[in-house]
């Protein structure tokens, strides 16, 4: 069997001991490459439609990440090809980016996470974890979800509409990137709702670019009345607006997910759905984990925060993302940030070692134990 993968994806040891793996540069491959692939294995950097893959050998298509916005799923349908993705792989990964963002704007802002609003927007794998663990903590959460609502469902939080949620005082993203329907969410934040926002809030994305109107966005900023914005995805990656980056708090280069285990789920699940759809048992495979400690109190949300960073900086990230586009092709650089990107563990990876004060029990226990 061969089997074409995209060259940022890791742990593909499981797909090698099936056929050869050849591995290629995701956003530039072409039908060429799969002219005798059965198998082709993406990122969120590849169109994957009807041009890509009619005509050729293909008979499963397999994408290591949570959204399907690049993926023409009735194409792949009307070919025969079976499909499927990783939803949740890297939501732990994502959580912890937005809850140390969360602390971050809390501490530039003078306020406290415990007592503050925060809006969820989208409470699916990501959005519902990051809820639950503000829960946990004690903030006030509110959530938009029409699907969820509609549904009837259980949901982590209290639901409302979209302008209530915006009236919080941290609001964070997570919605996928839909272009239309009642749901549709490109440009979810346009002009008009981004007015709605001021410079004692704060917006955070971890989803998808366009779910913002970046030029909306970068106009408000400019103008000082948007408010402190911390961006992971941008439209028109890998060429972000040079505009918007100069304005944002802080950026990174759609790495918010970028963990060392959240990329290993990805991999370990579209393997378990090959096999199934080959009629094959899927063997268990064991995620990386360290003998490691983190050594760190935790009394207060300072030391939360402190105990976040020792695992990753966000702050090194915006730094790394704003030299590389200072450069003479932004584009190259934006996909170098993420094909070389250092190792970055969850907090799962290490062993926690120390006195927690009783308030963040509930969720130190979170943060450290499988969920």
């Amino acid at each position: 069997m061969h089997i074409v993968a995209d060259e940022n994806m890791p742990a593909l040891e499981c797909f090698e001991r099936r056929g050869t793996v050849t591995r290629v540069n995701g956003r530039t491959l072409t039908r060429d490459a799969l002219a005798d692939a059965e198998v082709l294995l993406v990122r969120s950097v590849t169109r994957v439609d009807r041009a890509l893959l009619e005509g050729t050998p293909v008979r499963f298509v397999g994408s290591a990440t949570i959204g399907t916005d690049h993926v023409d799923r009735a194409a792949l349908d009307a070919l025969g090809i079976a499909f499927a993705h990783a939803p949740g792989c890297n939501a732990r990964a994502v959580a912890e980016y937005v809850l140390q963002a969360l602390l971050l704007a809390c501490q530039r802002q003078g306020r406290t996470l415990h007592e503050s609003r925060v809006g969820v927007v989208g409470l699916g794998n990501v959005g519902g974890r990051v809820a639950a663990w503000l829960n946990a903590l004690g903030a006030t959460v509110i959530g938009c979800d029409p699907p969820l609502a509609r549904s009837g469902a259980r949901a982590p939080v209290p639901l409302t509409g979209l302008d209530a949620v915006l009236d919080a005082d941290l609001i964070t993203l997570h919605v996928p990137l839909t272009l239309d329907g009642e749901d549709a969410t490109r440009h979810l934040l346009d002009a008009e709702r981004l007015a709605l926002l001021g410079p004692e809030q704060t917006l955070i994305s971890t989803c998808r670019g366009a779910v913002i109107d970046n030029r909306a966005l970068a106009r408000q900023l400019a103008a000082g009345q948007g408010p402190l914005t911390l961006l992971d995805v941008w439209e028109n990656e890998p060429r972000p607006d040079p505009a918007l980056l100069e304005r944002v708090w802080l950026g990174s280069p759609h790495v918010a997910g970028y963990s060392v285990e959240g990329k290993w789920r990805g991999t370990a699940m579209l393997h378990d759905a090959w096999c199934r759809w080959a009629g094959e048992a899927a063997p268990g495979a064991t995620p990386p984990v360290s003998g490691e400690t983190l050594d760190a109190p935790v009394h207060d949300e300072a030391d939360l925060l402190a105990l976040l960073r020792r695992a990753y900086r966000l702050h090194e990230d915006d730094r790394r993302l704003r030299e590389a586009l200072a450069g003479d092709d932004p584009g190259a650089a934006f996909d170098a940030l993420r094909k070389h990107y250092p190792p970055r563990h969850e907090l799962l990876y290490w062993r926690h070692q120390g006195e927690v004060a009783a308030p963040f029990k509930p969720l130190a226990s979170r943060l450290f134990a499988p969920e």
